[in-house]
Parts: structure tokens; sequence; C-alpha cells
């Protein structure tokens, strides 16, 4: 091109992109986007032309054009922060959610200390449908704006979607004491106590994000469901139980030996009686690591395995375990077939409804000859098993002799005994011992 025509098309480039800002200031952007395509015309590899035309496309609400125009844009003139946002806006609206989190990804590689960029990047995670991964940049926003309620109500929200309603409770207790007028603070904190069971304490949260925003249907519906639809108890479910013990982990050994006198382990050594050691041992809901002390001494290799990642450390402090596993128990159990000599459970059934799953776990992983020794908490005239108030479970012999049955294994012994003190009640229970043949 010589230096006339260059001029000529700089020129025509120029009086294109002035003619579509006044028409887009105007409110006319209809004119606006011709006058930036003969700016695209007149010069296709520059940079604003494109980003403007995009800008205008996006006003227009035609999303997947003006993606194609802000993509070339940015191919153009990269790692501009302001384009990239544009960028991902555009991707967004037009459903291209992959695409989207990838712009994102770049601008907040570039500005890592932008709460926007984050929050944008979070954005079109959840879009996606990963919110495991929009966790990360929302933990990100939400440090550097602490004082942001809307940051916090979105980061407990997914917290508690992702089963950490304990680590969505730590976050949205203190935002909501600085910010108690904040609607969508108070939901998320009941959704995070509707996940821990606490049901008392999430309709009260629900009726104050009602009470500071009438109109808000999901408050609405959160708290229709909590009393209509919750009337039955349910069986505690594995985030419940995390998050109820990794509450307590720090106090854990004192509440349970000093004010509740816990006898769990002990009862269960006493009932195996004389054993040989040198044995492989698997400790289910292992706690702090009460049982694994008093089965240590019969131990040639002791694992534990725990849903609470701070029970497991603590656990991991008494240098008594040779493995330690935060998980399911059976996804546990079923990690080696005729592994364990042993198992325990020491008042870890209390948390499951139907120990049919568990018994055959039990009897696929155990050798020849191998026992599981355990406790449940029961009643008077009980027999199957029932759910409490306190969304703990009793269970009756006769399920723990239907279930021995069903796997195979023998009921070795069964008797009853008293597993600690509540309110100065004792809490009655069943001892038992089942053997593979």
């Amino acid at each position: 091109m010589d230096e006339t025509t260059e001029n000529s098309a700089l020129a025509a480039l120029a009086a294109a992109l002035a003619a579509g800002y006044e028409r887009r200031d105007a409110g006319d952007l209809a004119g606006a986007e011709r006058a930036f395509r003969l700016a695209v015309d007149a010069a296709p590899g520059e940079a604003d032309a494109q980003g403007a035309l995009g800008d205008t496309l996006m006003a227009l609400g035609r999303f997947a054009e003006a993606a194609v125009a802000l993509c070339a844009a940015e191919s153009l003139e990269p790692a501009r922060p302001h384009r990239l946002a544009a960028l991902a806006e555009a991707l967004l609206a037009a459903g291209e959610f992959g695409a989207a989190a990838e712009a994102c990804r770049r601008r907040v590689a570039i500005r890592p200390d932008s709460v926007p960029a984050l929050l944008a990047h979070a954005e079109a995670l959840l879009a996606l449908g990963d919110a495991a991964a929009a966790a990360g940049p929302l933990r990100e926003a939400a440090l550097l704006a602490p004082e942001d309620a809307d940051i916090a109500a979105k980061l407990c929200q997914v917290l508690t979607d992702l089963g950490e309603p304990l680590e969505a409770l730590e976050l949205a207790q203190p935002a909501v004491r600085r910010n108690p007028g904040h609607p969508r603070l108070q939901v998320a904190l009941g959704c995070g106590w509707r996940a821990l069971g606490e049901r008392e304490k999430a309709a009260a949260a629900f009726r104050r994000g009602l009470a500071l925003d009438p109109d808000d249907a999901g408050a609405q519906a959160a708290l229709h469901s909590l009393i209509h639809d919750g009337a039955a108890e349910a069986e505690p479910g594995a985030a419940y139980v995390r998050a109820l013990f990794d509450r307590y982990a720090e106090r854990f050994d004192a509440d349970l030996l000093e004010k509740l006198g816990y006898r769990a382990p002990q009862l269960l050594r006493e009932a195996l009686g004389a054993s040989p050691g040198g044995l492989d041992i698997l400790d289910l809901g292992c706690g702090t690591g009460l049982a694994g002390v008093a089965f240590a001494s019969l131990a040639r290799h002791l694992a534990g395995v725990d849903l609470a990642p701070r029970m497991v450390e603590q656990a991991r402090r008494r240098g008594l375990y040779q493995e330690l596993y935060v998980e399911d128990l059976l996804v546990c159990l079923g990690r080696a077939a005729a592994r364990w000599d042993l198992i325990l459970a020491a008042d870890v059934f209390t948390y499951l409804g139907d120990l049919g799953p568990v018994t055959r776990a039990v009897a696929a992983a155990l050798r020849p000859g191998g026992r599981l020794v355990a406790t449940v908490e029961s009643a008077p005239g009980l027999d199957g098993f029932e759910i409490m108030p306190s969304r703990r479970v009793r269970h009756g012999a006769g399920h723990l002799r239907a279930c021995a049955e069903a796997a195979g294994l023998t009921l070795g012994r069964l008797g009853p005994e008293t597993l600690r003190t509540e309110k100065r009640q004792p809490v009655p229970g069943l001892v038992f011992i089942l053997a593979k043949g």
C-alpha cells in the first residue's frame, strides 16, 4: 500500500469511528453499527474498530455477532483486560460458557487482584456447571473484598451446594454480623444451617431474609420446603456428619470423655476379650483416634477413615495410625477385599440407617476369621431402626441379626451396654461382634 492509499484508509477509518461514536452517544445504535462496519471495512486489522462494533452489537442484544467482533479485536490486540471482559460478557450472553470461562481465566492471569475479573470468572464457571472450580476465584474475591456482602453470600451458597456447609457458616456468620440488613446473606446462612440439619436456625434465617426482602422467591420456597416437606426426620447425610464433627474436632475428646463419660472404645476392647496381636485393623469413623488408643497394642497395621478432615488431623497427631483416609467408609472398605483382621466401629453406625450395605462391605473387606466389633444406640422394644429428632439413629437387635445373616456373617456377641451419659441420663446401646467364617 503506497503512502497516499494508506493515508486515505486512515482518514476513512477515523471518519467512520468518529461517526460511529457520535451515533452511539446519540442513542442511534443502528447508525452506530453501520458506521463501525465501515470502519472495519476500511481497516480490518484495526482492533479499535472491531471492539467498537462488538460493543455496539452487545448493546443491540446480538450477542453471538458481538462475540465474533470482540474475539477479532482481542486477537488483533491481545491481553487487554477491558476487551477480555467485554468478550467474556458476550460469550456468556451467547451461551458459549466454555469460551467465556477461558476469556475470564486469561483476564484474571493479567489482573489477579481484580475483584470484578475474579467474579466474572466465577460466574462463567458456574454457568459451565463447575461449582468446585468457581469456588476458587470466589474465595480470592472474598479475601480481596472482605466487606462485600454480595460476594460473601454467593460464596456461602456455592460452598453449601458443594457439601461444605461448615465452611459456608464460618464465612456467613461474621459476614451477617457485619451486614445484618443483607437479605441474601441471611438466606445463605439459612441454607448452611439446613444442610447441617439445624432446622430451627435455618427457618429463623430464612424468615429474617424474607423480612428484609419479602419478594425473594428463593427464600420463600426454602422456608416453605423446610416447614412443609421436612416433617419426617431424614437419615443424616455425609455433608451433615462431616460438618458436625469438624465443628467439634478441637474439643471433641474433652467433651466426650469429661462431660459425657464416653465409653465406646473401652466397651469394644472388653467385648473382644483376649486376642493375639499383629492384626491389621481398620477403624471406621476413627474421629480423633480414641478407638485407636484402645486397640493400638493389638495392631500390626492400624488404619483409620473418617468423613471429617479436622477430626482426622487430630487422629494423625496421635502418631498411632499408619494410614488415614478422609472419605466415606464404604469407599474405604471397598478399596481392597479380604484385607483386614479386625474392623472397629465405635459409635459410627449411629449416623447410618439401614446397616445392610455396610455389613456387606465389611464382609468383603474382612479376611477369613476376621471380625467386626461395633456399637449402636438402641431402645427398649426396638427391633428395626429409627431416626431420632437429633438425626442420630437407633438400631434394634433384630436389624443387626438380619443384616448379619444377609451378609453371611456370624453374630458372635450381642449385649446391652451404657455408651455414655447425656443430660445426666444413660444412653443405652448394644455392643456386638460379627465374624467371617
